[in-house]
Formats: structure tokens, C-alpha cells, sequence
């Protein structure tokens, strides 16, 4: 077995336990039993059992980023929609980030799940840093649905609406947050939209 097959041992196995639990109910050696390889792999790969939870989250967050890469020749709406349903489906991770910020009291080191990249390489480097504040907030609301969609969703009656509906129209309110949250960087934007209307993300 080679480094990165052990690598990719560890991180399946610890993605599958922390599923169930968070990272303070599992352990090391449990990791490394799921995985079939030695407990001290976990420290010389990834320093701890803290850096092989951040290789999980960065693992997810590319799912979410080739998700919204996937919708980008659609809309701003589908896009987001698409990033929207990993981490609806992996909700988990979620709850990881939480504990993870809560136990920590630092961001430092977490990797991060942010469309920034995604529109620089759509509208260019000005533009979309000229977008950043209204992203910051839709991807605050994004956390924020995530993490309370039931309570959320009973108080503005979305409850009603089957899942795909509801996130249909969640993705459409965080894409209208990013096209239109800062006018002033809007005619950046609009320059790269088609005849419809439609804004492109990476």
C-alpha cells in the first residue's frame, strides 16, 4: 500500500464514521481499524486526527464546488441549487463544520466552502471582489438554512413545499442575494450575462 492509497483509506473510513458521530466520539485507532491500516499512519499522513476532519471537509467541499461547476452553463439559481444539494445531501458535514468551529474558537485551518473562486474565474478578479460582501451573506443564509432549515422553514411556511421545492426556492433567493445584494458591482456582472438574463458561476 502506497502513501496515497493510505490517505484515501483513512479519509473514506473517517468520512464514514463521521457520519454517525462527531470527531469527539470517534477515535484514532477507530479510524485506522475502519481504514485496515496502521493507527500511526493517521499522524504521519495528516498530523493528527484533526487534519485527517479537515482533509473530510475539503473532500466535500470539492464535491460542492464541482456540483455548482456542473450547473454553471444553466443559471445563478441552478448553480447555487446545485452546490446547495451536496451539502443538503451531506448535511453532516454541517454539523461537523459547527462542532468543529465551536470546539475550536478559531477559523484558522478550516477549510472553507466559498464561491469566491467560482466567480472570479466567471466575471473576473474585480468584479468579484466587488461581489464579496453580498457573498459573504448568501453564503452566511446558506449555513444558516443548513443548520436550521426545520425551524426555519415551519416559521416561513416553506414546510409546505416538498424538499426539491423548497430548495428550489432557497437557491433562487441566495442567487438573487449574490446578483443584486451590491448594485454597484452589477453592470460588472450583467456584462457577462446572456440575452436571458443568465448569470454564470464557476
Amino acid at each position: 500500500m502506497n502513501a496515497d492509497e493510505g490517505r484515501e483509506r483513512l479519509i473514506v473510513a473517517a468520512t464514514a464514521l463521521l457520519r454517525e458521530r462527531p470527531p469527539d466520539k470517534v477515535s484514532v485507532r477507530e479510524i485506522a481499524a475502519e481504514a485496515g491500516v496502521n493507527h500511526g499512519l493517521v499522524h504521519r499522513y495528516f498530523g493528527g486526527k484533526e487534519g485527517l476532519v479537515m482533509a473530510v471537509l475539503r473532500r466535500v467541499f470539492r464535491e460542492t464546488g464541482a456540483a455548482i461547476l456542473g450547473e454553471m452553463d444553466r443559471d445563478l439559481a441552478a448553480a447555487v441549487g446545485g452546490g446547495l444539494a451536496v451539502l443538503d445531501r451531506e448535511r453532516w458535514v454541517v454539523d461537523l463544520l459547527a462542532h468543529v468551529m465551536i470546539t475550536r474558537r478559531s477559523a484558522e485551518g478550516i477549510p472553507t466552502a466559498t464561491m469566491m473562486p467560482v466567480m472570479r474565474e466567471r466575471v473576473g478578479e474585480e468584479a468579484a471582489e466587488a461581489m464579496a460582501g453580498a457573498m459573504a451573506v448568501a453564503e452566511a443564509a446558506t449555513l444558516g438554512w443548513l443548520l436550521f432549515e426545520p425551524l426555519i422553514a415551519r416559521g416561513t411556511g416553506l414546510d409546505a413545499l416538498p424538499p426539491d421545492a423548497r430548495r428550489a426556492r432557497v437557491a433562487a433567493a441566495l442567487a438573487a442575494l449574490l446578483s443584486g445584494l451590491e448594485g454597484p458591482q452589477d453592470d460588472a456582472v450583467v456584462d457577462k450575462t446572456d440575452a436571458g438574463g443568465r448569470a454564470g458561476v464557476d
